[in-house]
């Protein structure tokens, strides 16, 4: 009896020193892949970083001439119809590199990119545990979005800045999903200060309002971050109602939805365009409405199933 307790012991303590040594080996071949995985996704994204494309010669190129002539006090006047943070981002990216502004635009985007998988690897490990046997998934989650062609069209290619406001918003879905409300209200802000796309989350927080199981009380912290971020540009010089009123200026700037997939890209009129608005404004509150309505009355609660499939 007592020589078993002590091999037993003595098997325990073997275990024991083994363990390091086995992290170790884990971390580092862990390193080693994500470090293969980094270097693959930048020599893909490579060729596409000398495209110019029409949005780049047309807004771009211009404004990062104004800002590399100007410097910060571009910031004075509505020269860029993006709100301040991704300008801001794209003159501090200017000054890594002054003689390349394109890969200076590109770099932001793609570094979003990486960014945005991370997240997306978080979210889905919460459903799929290691000890469930279901390591590899949230792996695949995140390759699937680093490798995936229009995540590296949108951002390499194009210059586009739609990685920034999803990677924020994946941030948000990850702090909800992990019970830290006021986080993620403050992704949410950061989110729709890159972009009022981020809009398109708001409709899950209704759901949330609706179910209690979201505090009301974090809603403000979206729109104080907000705020917050114009702050630098109006000490600088910019208007504070022009700062906190860009995206209606620029649902003004742009009236005519008639280029992109929607029901107006069927006609390329502004007049059919202005006799459709009135009756797409009323369906569209209708519709809310309705979906209200469906969500008070439902028992379904939002869980980690639903959001992460």
């Amino acid at each position: 009896m007592l020589m078993n307790n002590s091999i037993q012991q003595i098997t325990k303590r073997l275990r024991s020193l083994r363990s390091p040594i086995r992290d170790k080996k884990r971390f580092f071949s862990l390193s080693l892949f994500w470090i293969n995985v980094l270097l693959l996704a930048l020599i893909i994204r490579l060729p596409f970083i000398t495209k110019r494309t029409g949005d780049y010669i047309n807004h771009l190129e211009p404004w990062l001439r104004f800002f590399t002539q100007e410097g910060y006090s571009v910031f004075r006047y509505d020269t860029f119809y993006y709100n301040f943070p991704y300008p801001f981002l794209l003159s501090l990216s200017i000054t890594l590199f002054p003689n390349n502004p394109l890969v200076a635009v590109k770099s932001v985007s793609t570094i979003f990119d990486f960014v945005l998988a991370f997240f997306v690897y978080k979210c889905v490990r919460l459903k799929y545990r290691e000890s469930e046997g279901g390591a590899f998934i949230p792996v695949l989650a995140a390759l699937a979005i680093i490798f995936s062609p229009i995540v590296i069209l949108n951002s390499a290619a194009w210059g586009q800045n739609d990685t920034i406001y999803t990677a924020f918003l994946v941030a948000c879905l990850y702090a909800l999903l992990t019970e830290r409300q006021g986080w993620a209200f403050v992704a949410f802000g950061l989110s729709i200060s890159f972009k009022f796309q981020a809009m398109l989350l708001a409709p899950l927080f209704l759901w949330l309002l609706l179910k209690r199981q979201v505090n009301w009380r974090y809603f403000p912290l979206s729109l104080l971050v907000y705020i917050t971020l114009t702050i630098p540009a109006w000490f600088i010089g910019r208007p504070l109602d022009e700062l906190l009123l860009t995206y209606y200026s620029q649902s003004t700037r742009y009236p005519n939805n008639i280029s992109v997939t929607n029901i107006y890209a069927f006609s390329r009129s502004s007049e059919v365009y202005e006799g459709l608005y009135a009756a797409g404004l009323i369906w569209s509150v209708y519709i809310m409405l309705a979906i209200t309505l469906l969500i008070y009355k439902s028992r379904v609660k939002m869980t980690l199933n639903l959001l992460v499939h």
